[in-house]
């Protein structure tokens, strides 16, 4: 069977929406210390230039539930003025907070950590974690 090009369009967006959604639950499953590991390692694997575009787009996602992300700076000792002055462990300690005590902010979380995938492996590695 050979597709034509609108064949392999669809076919694509199919087995990419399967792999957001399944990536998605992934996030659901980790607790808050081991989303914090799985943000800080995927940040530390970009570019700086991957980095500052993924938490753009995590303060535009915090933004679309009504939430500030620079409200949690200060509270959590974060002395970043802006988004190009984060850490990656910096930023894995605000989603991590975020997690643990604001309900609201974790599909903004995922949203924005499914975009990116530099976050799939840890996440896969960390979800599957044996017994010592």
């Amino acid at each position: 069977m050979r597709l034509t090009g609108k064949g392999r369009l669809k076919m694509a967006k199919n087995i990419q929406t399967k792999n957001h959604s399944a990536t998605k639950h992934v996030y659901d499953t980790l607790d808050a210390n081991e989303l914090k590991s799985v943000v800080r390692d995927g940040l530390v694997s970009m570019t700086p230039a991957e980095r500052e575009e993924f938490i753009k787009v995590l303060d535009s996602e915090m933004k679309r539930v009504k939430l500030s992300m620079r409200a949690y700076l200060v509270p959590l000792g974060i002395p970043a003025r802006s988004v190009e002055e984060l850490t990656p462990t910096e930023v894995g300690h605000l989603v991590r907070y975020l997690k643990l005590t604001v309900p609201e902010s974790i599909r903004a979380i995922e949203r924005a950590v499914a975009k990116y995938p530099a976050f799939a492996a840890g996440a896969a590695h960390n979800g599957h974690r044996l017994a010592a």
